[in-house]
């Protein structure tokens, strides 16, 4: 689990930490605040330390259609972009990984991961050590060819546990802060994952194994009760679509991909990827050949995941179910919202720890503070829920008493 984030100079987020020290996070999170505060930043910067770890950062770019000079921030002159992650890990402990990024190289200039306070990995001057089993590994980095991360030109069958917990814990980090009904509606190919947009959900789909799509299937008629079947076909070149079966009376109707509803794909979107875990619930066996038949990996078991607006498209009464939902799910999840449903639905001990406010200050440096740590805020949750707090709470106006408590 991600316990702690911290980034430098990457484009609104200015000597970032969220959540604010001594806090960490937990298992959920929720973002709120005015337009424009950051929020969609915080996944997006997220997002971009996942990426180090895979290196082609060119492709990232080209998905999000992005320039190198989008990275950094106008309010810096500063060149690098700076960023810390700290790591809580049943079987290990406390992992930190820390580096620094040069936007023009596309790769990162210096690295460190730590295992409490035992360096176990070092990237600098060219160089690069890291600990193995049986001896500490030494390769000189500009022979290496790399974007992003050194993790993505490192074969690290042999490190330290703790290295390879740290690279598979980012490459397991999965944002769909894009997601996009139109593109939900596409006809796709092959897929590990939803996309970013949700373009490869039929593809995705596809894959889906007979036990985890009867579970999707559950899951969605609690939402949809007239749904009868989730059903995806192969087409001509590989192509693959998708459609709902409905249920009305004695009638059933076959709609595909093309004429369903915004809310329905999201929380089809939504659901199929949180429920990919069960993909591993084959024996190991069924998986390498399945792996053997399609020539790369079966879906990827991601354990966090992060939404931006998650209310988008769902009607009202739906919300409780999917912020349940989400609750119960084993990844760690973060979503931003603009919605007091949301935080209506939050128990108001999950409250506490998770709803963070992000705000400008006055010179446009994106901050966060745990909401209801303000003292208005810890007030009102005394009589009110935490979503009827949202409501009854002038947001730009908190921001002079969040600076006074960050200062304190």
């Amino acid at each position: 689990m991600i316990r702690h984030f911290y980034i430098d100079n990457f484009k609104s987020l200015v000597d970032f930490s969220l959540p604010p020290k001594p806090q960490h996070l937990g298992k959920f999170t929720c973002l709120i605040g005015m337009n424009g505060t950051g929020k969609s930043t915080v996944l997006q910067a997220l997002d971009f330390v996942k990426q180090l770890a895979h290196g082609r950062f060119d492709d990232w770019l080209t998905a999000r259609e992005w320039d190198k000079s989008d990275l950094t921030s106008r309010f810096t002159r500063k060149q690098l972009i700076n960023f810390r992650l700290v790591f809580e890990l049943d079987n290990l402990g406390i992992i930190n990984w820390e580096g620094q990024f040069n936007p023009i190289l596309l790769r990162c200039t210096s690295e460190t991961v730590y295992l409490e306070d035992k360096e176990l990995l070092r990237l600098t001057d060219g160089d690069v050590r890291y600990d193995a089993e049986e001896e500490k590994k030494r390769f000189i980095a500009r022979e290496l060819q790399f974007q992003g991360s050194v993790f993505s030109a490192l074969k690290l069958k042999r490190a330290h546990p703790a290295i390879r917990a740290v690279r598979d814990c980012l490459r397991d980090m999965k944002s769909l802060d894009m997601l996009s009904p139109n593109l939900m509606r596409k006809r796709t190919r092959d897929a590990e994952d939803v996309g970013y947009g949700g373009e490869r959900l039929s593809a995705f789909l596809h894959r889906y194994s007979t036990h985890t799509k009867r579970t999707l299937l559950d899951i969605l008629k609690g939402f949809y009760p007239q749904v009868q079947s989730v059903e995806t076909s192969s087409l001509r070149g590989g192509w693959k679509s998708l459609k709902v079966a409905e249920a009305f009376g004695t009638q059933c109707f076959s709609v595909n991909a093309r004429q369903l509803n915004d809310g329905m794909l999201r929380i089809l979107a939504i659901v199929s990827q949180v429920e990919a875990k069960d993909q591993w619930k084959r024996s190991p066996n069924d998986i390498r050949e399945t792996a053997k038949i399609l020539g790369k990996s079966v879906h990827r078991e991601y354990k966090m995941l992060l939404f931006d607006e998650i209310e988008n498209g769902i009607h009202p009464e739906l919300i409780e179910k999917l912020m349940a939902y989400l609750l119960d799910a084993e990844q760690q999840i973060i979503v931003t919202t603009h919605s007091p449903m949301i935080l209506n639905y939050l128990p108001d001990d999950v409250a506490k720890e998770a709803v963070i406010l992000l705000y400008r200050t006055e010179e446009g440096i994106t901050r966060s503070v745990r909401y209801f740590d303000l003292p208005s805020t810890q007030k009102k949750l005394k009589l009110l829920g935490p979503g009827e707090v949202f409501v009854d709470t002038d947001l730009p106006g908190l921001t002079f008493e969040a600076e006074r408590l960050r200062g304190a």
